[in-house]
């Protein structure tokens, strides 16, 4: 499976093998089988935090996990482009969704309050989901040991 944190003694982890088809393979189907599953959890959670009805139970996985391989595979050409992993791509590729998600209306924003916007209408949700979402996941790559 593609290494997250690269030993720098590695070939495998050279400026050049970021840009291998074999790099982009593994970077598109790696986060497959973690992503499902990922969906599955956030689902349950739902279904204990917000009552979720078992009829939407397909599709929340679904959402859930098509977001999450998103989140993942959108990092790929941000690797082979700088030729490494950083919590750059991370937060690039989080707020990217995060501001898709609400414009598109299929995500919130968390941790702000819906009447935040109605108080300062000249502030897009959009814009505020990107950074929200763009924060959380730069903070943990770095909690995860992902450099710059």
């Amino acid at each position: 499976p593609r290494e997250h944190y690269p030993n720098p003694q590695s070939k495998r982890n050279s400026m050049s093998y970021t840009r291998t088809f074999q790099y982009q393979k593994e970077c598109a189907t790696d986060p497959i089988v973690t992503s499902a599953t990922s969906g599955v959890l956030f689902t349950v959670l739902d279904m204990v935090g917000r009552n979720l009805p078992a009829s939407s139970v397909p599709r929340t996985i679904a959402v859930y996990g098509t977001f999450i391989y998103i989140y993942n595979v959108v990092q790929c050409p941000m690797e082979a482009i700088h030729g490494r992993q950083s919590l750059l791509h991370n937060m690039l590729s989080a707020g990217t969704i995060g501001y898709l998600g609400v414009r598109h209306g299929s995500l919130g924003v968390p941790f702000v309050d819906a009447s935040f916007f109605y108080r300062n209408p000249q502030i897009a949700p959009a814009g505020v989901a990107f950074l929200v979402y763009g924060g959380m996941a730069g903070a943990l790559a770095a909690f995860g040991g992902k450099r710059l």
